[in-house]
């Protein structure tokens, strides 16, 4: 175990390991063919307050009734995963992907400025802007997309892995009707050491339609996986001292506030293995 004293240093390393874990492969998966077949695949890059974005848009062909829209977080790498998640069998969603203006799967930087609360401590200076995110996806990717597809108004999802999972949770805490379904996969609890929590007694003030949270088996019980690495065991256990709780135990704590809450496990799946299947359901 590392002593309390070598914790400033070490958060460096875990925010920078911790992404590592969170995305493995820093390639941007490829759309299936038949999916191509389905969808119009359309893209649309911002600026935000000196800040460079992409939207990845899934457009499905003309149809009479308005559009569920699922937005996800890390766009340019979980983009094409929803899309190849959704049921072609089934009415299709449309399908957001807010990214940034990369070629890689994942932005490490710019994710962790953009995703994670304000917190005190230099070892998480480099991020904490997520009200700023906030108001870029209330002020321009909401309405853009508002005005230029028919979206229907109580059919919106939220999709977040990791970083973006604990941006999911911002949002339920500051602007909660912002949409009606939250997926919160995999949330980093550790960031902080939990001082992101509200301080009243009831976190959401509008309760949405429902929330899932998911966590992989082997990220909480790391000894269960056959493929782990000594080092990453001890990054994991390192995180689980050092956060207010685990994701099950946060979907009992919005459960017993009156939100309805479902909690999955994920089996046999790690931290970045677990995407797949956590997406799957904000697509069905």
């Amino acid at each position: 175990m590392f002593s309390f004293l070598r914790l400033p240093f070490l958060f460096c390393m875990l925010m920078f390991t911790q992404s590592i874990q969170a995305e493995p492969d820093f390639k941007i998966p490829p759309i299936q063919e038949s999916m191509k077949k389905m969808y119009q695949i359309q893209q649309k890059d911002f600026t935000f307050e000196g800040k460079h974005y992409r939207l990845f848009i899934a457009v499905p062909p003309k149809m009479s009734k308005k559009l569920t829209a699922l937005y996800t977080l890390d766009g340019n790498a979980q983009f094409p995963i929803a899309v190849n998640a959704v049921n072609p069998n089934k009415p299709l969603p449309l399908i957001v992907g807010i990214g940034y203006v990369s070629d890689k799967a994942y932005v490490i930087e710019e994710r962790m400025r953009d995703y994670t609360f304000p917190v005190e401590g230099a070892e998480f200076a480099k991020g904490g802007k997520a009200a700023d995110f906030l108001r870029f996806i209330q002020t321009e990717v909401k309405p853009y997309i508002e005005q230029h597809y028919r979206i229907h108004n109580k059919k919106q999802h939220f999709f977040g892995h990791s970083f973006g999972g604990l941006f999911g949770l911002y949002i339920l805490f500051h602007q909660p009707n912002l949409f009606q379904y939250y997926t919160l996969a995999s949330p980093s609890l550790w960031w902080g050491k939990g001082e992101f929590l509200p301080k009243n007694s009831d976190w959401i003030a509008y309760k949405p339609e429902h929330i899932l949270i998911t966590l992989g088996e082997y990220e909480e019980f790391p000894e269960k996986d056959p493929q782990i690495t000594s080092e990453q065991k001890q990054r994991i256990q390192q995180r689980q001292q050092i956060r207010p709780f685990n994701a099950e135990q946060l979907s009992e704590k919005l459960k017993s506030q009156g939100n309805n809450v479902h909690f999955l496990w994920i089996l046999n799946k790690n931290h970045g293995d677990s995407i797949h299947e956590a997406i799957k359901y904000s697509v069905e």
